[in-house]
């Protein structure tokens, strides 16, 4: 299985690898065009960002474990759905 590259999305949008980074990072200054062409690359081509290589990269795994003292209890079951999609919510995600 192939998976998609930031450089394929660059390859597609016709600009170069570090473009594409701070269009989707919204960081620096990108045109209005030049995030309309990335968008457009990142949904025909279905790219997913890997969040293991951001996770290397920023030293941030942006992952929270969760302890309860019993998952059939259904009131810790329903505090860990609550947490978990809370943090989903929030970009991160609870193991």
């Amino acid at each position: 299985m192939s998976y998609i590259t930031i450089r394929d999305v660059a390859q597609r949008a016709g600009i170069s690898v570090s473009t594409v980074s701070r269009a989707l990072n919204n960081t620096g200054r990108i045109s209005a065009n030049t995030k309309a062409k990335v968008e457009r690359a990142v949904a025909e081509l279905g790219y997913i960002p890997d969040s293991r290589a951001q996770a290397m990269r920023s030293s941030r795994t942006k992952t929270v474990g969760l302890l309860v003292p019993d998952i059939r209890n259904a009131y810790f079951a329903e505090l860990a759905y609550t947490v978990q999609d809370s943090l989903f919510d929030a970009g991160y995600c609870a193991f």
